[in-house]
């Protein structure tokens, strides 16, 4: 039986340089293109909070966290109805730091506000999207019930036809994403026979981030 502090050490100034430094330790020795997750907690009219697992898009050009989603969808919906009360979740178990030691991350945005990205920054997500994710945005009817016989049936007219016609698929104008602006980022790190250690950034009246360790 053992029991120690888990402690973080030289962590920068800025939480989106830290969370860059540990989503690069995480995806070591992974495949190129590997895909990565998070869990996004949005206030909800019907159920209150709903969480769901979502993609990680990337950063945006001012190194905030994105998340491409349809308007036609709950989350959209709960985003723009309460944008100030939405929180994301990053989870990443057995990360080696530069001692070959194994530990887990948890690193999260609290009290995040989510603001739509304009229209002249979609055409450029959408050119990104697989296949699949451009036939979903056109067919798919997020949330209702459907006939899956009939939905597959749609969905093999719609892929026939694009392949027949040589054309990209357009943009439906039901695409849009969101970047997620934090009042705190917060980064837990722990491994076994630890108690974990924290440290958390504030965001200050004068734009500026404090850090400092908190307990568990």
């Amino acid at each position: 039986m053992s029991s120690e502090l888990a402690k973080i050490m030289n962590f920068p100034s800025h939480p989106v340089e830290f969370f860059k430094q540990i989503l690069q330790a995480a995806n070591k020795g992974k495949p190129a293109g590997s895909i990565q997750e998070m869990n996004l907690a949005t206030v909800d009219e019907e159920f209150g909070v709903l969480n769901r697992t979502v993609l990680y898009r990337g950063l945006t050009r001012d190194n905030f966290v994105f998340y491409i989603t349809h308007r036609y969808t709950r989350n959209f919906k709960n985003l723009q109805a309460n944008p100030n009360k939405a929180g994301i979740t990053f989870y990443w178990t057995n990360v080696r730091d530069s001692d070959g030691k194994e530990s887990t991350w948890q690193v999260r945005l609290i009290g995040a506000t989510a603001v739509q990205l304009p229209e002249s920054e979609l055409d450029a997500l959408w050119a990104k999207e697989d296949l699949a994710a451009k036939i979903r945005g056109h067919i798919c009817p997020c949330g209702q019930p459907i006939d899956h016989d009939e939905l597959k049936t749609k969905h093999d007219q719609f892929l026939q036809e694009h392949l027949a016609s040589g054309k990209p698929i357009p943009r439906p104008d039901s695409y849009t994403a969101f970047k997620f602006e934090p009042q705190r980022w917060d980064f837990l790190n722990v491994a076994i026979n630890q108690i974990a250690d924290r440290v958390q950034y504030r965001l200050q009246a004068n734009g500026q981030w404090e850090s400092m360790h908190v307990s568990t």
